[in-house]
């Protein structure tokens, strides 16, 4: 397999990628770009990327994984990031993978990185084949109380001591958005767009011809099951509940099988 370091975006918005490809004279099967989530999501999911471009290229694809402006190895301030940047980012990345000779383009989004691959996918000129979103934000209020609840156990875990105890002896802050959660800096425009997050709705890819696979948990079919009546929607339930903004994630050194399983899928 040929691995290559993908430099795009422009000198405003320099972003940085990894470029896996099939080897050498194999035909291309399908091209897919890997939408990562944010903050310690993305840290602790990075092993489950690697794997899944890994996997991918052995089926005889090209994959593009990369960072948003602001993240990773890209360049970019943290606290001077918004959804609509990140938006504009998938759709430069998109640009990277050349939909030519008939091969599709699919798309593969977790966590926050789902919804964002949501929101790119209806301002392609030419949109994605599929969509996969896996464990995708449902919606903003309970994302940032998921996030700062996370950072809470996660001090908690690390003094040995109860949240409360802790913000009774001085030792710690309640976190707030905008500001420091999890280690990673949340800028105004930023909390203002996740707090504003509206319900996950892929009515408007399904009406664009995109084919949507959604991995979510098996509560959370609900809101999704009435679109289901269609040929273009499939609903997955996530087999694995692992807490990825957990500290204890990084222990979780194999994939969860129905997730390349579900990609793979996308390819028959």
């Amino acid at each position: 397999m040929d691995i290559s370091i993908k430099l795009f975006g422009g000198p405003s918005r320099d972003m940085v990628g990894v470029l896996q490809q099939s080897r050498q004279g194999t035909p291309v099967r399908a091209r897919y770009l890997l939408c990562r989530p944010l903050g310690q999501e993305a840290v602790r999911t990075a092993a489950i990327f690697r794997v899944l471009s890994d996997r991918l290229a052995r089926e005889g694809c090209e994959v593009l994984r990369f960072d948003y402006h602001g993240t990773g190895d890209s360049s970019g301030e943290e606290d001077q990031q918004s959804l609509g940047d990140w938006v504009e980012d998938t759709l430069a990345a998109h640009a990277q993978l050349d939909p030519g000779a008939g091969v599709p383009v699919n798309w593969f989004g977790m966590g926050l990185g789902a919804t964002l691959a949501m929101r790119a996918a209806l301002r392609a000129k030419t949109p994605p084949a599929h969509l996969v979103l896996w464990e995708p934000v449902m919606a903003g209020p309970a994302y940032v109380q998921a996030l700062l609840d996370a950072h809470r156990a996660e001090l908690a875990r690390e003094f040995g001591h109860p949240w409360e105890r802790l913000l009774r002896q001085g030792k710690v802050n309640e976190p707030t958005l905008p500001g420091d959660v999890l280690g990673f800096q949340v800028g105004p425009q930023l909390a203002r767009d996740l707090q504003t997050l509206s319900a996950l709705d892929v009515a408007p890819a399904l009406r664009r011809g995109i084919r949507v696979t959604c991995g979510v948990h098996a509560e959370q079919h609900t809101p999704l099951a009435r679109l289901q009546n269609g040929p273009l929607l499939r609903l997955h339930t996530v087999e694995a509940r692992i807490n990825w903004m957990s500290s204890q994630a990084m222990g979780t050194a194999i994939v969860p099988p129905d997730l390349p399983r579900t990609l793979l899928s996308t390819l028959d």
